[in-house]
């Protein structure tokens, strides 16, 4: 099993790429998810057997009109494990501190103890 990183940039919002990714990567066997960067970039990680892999990749290359891509990178990553194929919610960077500050208020809360 391969596992890569995708990274696509480009003009897609409101496309329902997303949604048409993860009804091709059940056809394709691939596991891994989904989801949009605070950059407005979509973001995947991916897993599966290269032949099934490279039917993916060529799947969403092909979704989008050339003119509305910028960058489209595929880069070979750690295999991880994977049970499905998902879209995850992206985090904001407001989401993200307020995570942590809960994380660090337990800790401190914690320590006390």
């Amino acid at each position: 099993m391969n596992c890569y990183r995708i990274k696509i940039v480009g003009d897609f919002r409101g496309t329902a790429f997303r949604s048409a990714a993860m009804h091709a990567a059940h056809q394709f066997r691939i596991k891994g998810f989904i989801q949009y960067n605070e950059d407005n970039s979509l973001y995947m990680e991916i897993l599966g057997k290269q032949d099934d892999i490279d039917r993916f990749v060529q799947y969403c290359r092909d979704w989008f009109p050339p003119a509305s891509i910028e960058d489209f990178i595929v880069t070979e990553k750690e295999p991880e494990t994977y049970t499905g194929f998902t879209i995850r919610r992206s985090i904001s960077e407001e989401e993200k501190l307020k995570q942590n500050q809960l994380w660090f208020q337990k800790l401190i809360h914690n320590l006390r103890l």
